[in-house]
């Protein structure tokens, strides 16, 4: 299963990728990647036109879009937007980090899941 994420190159610069999680189980029935360790988990609501410039993650978390749509900037100026159903992993605990801007007329709600530690992304 490949997720967007963003990280941070060794200059503290943030960049969109995909990060790739393996999968267990029998593909015919179910699959599933590893359990993760959390360090908490929150419903957020961002309402409509709320900035945020950049900033770095606190830890890796990801966050999955409830309704609305929120876009996140990077440092190369790369803009994705995030609606219903989309789910992101931020890794940029370090460096510039990302602008986080609420698209549209309506909030944006989503589940935000911080792991604990780096997590267990391999």
């Amino acid at each position: 299963m490949k997720v967007p994420n963003i990280y941070v190159d060794e200059h503290g610069h943030s960049y969109f990728g995909e990060a790739e999680f393996p999968q267990s189980g029998d593909p015919k029935r179910r699959v599933q990647a590893a359990n993760q360790d959390l360090e908490y988990w929150q419903i957020r609501e961002i309402k409509p036109g709320h900035f945020i410039d950049f900033k770095r993650s606190v830890a890796p978390q990801f966050v999955a879009i409830l309704s609305g749509t929120l876009s996140l900037t990077v440092s190369n100026g790369d803009t994705r937007y995030f609606t219903r159903g989309d789910m992101v992993l931020l890794q940029d605990v370090t460096g510039q980090g990302h602008i986080t801007r609420t698209q549209g007329h309506e909030p944006c709600r989503s589940l935000v899941i911080t792991l604990k530690g780096a997590g267990n992304l391999k």
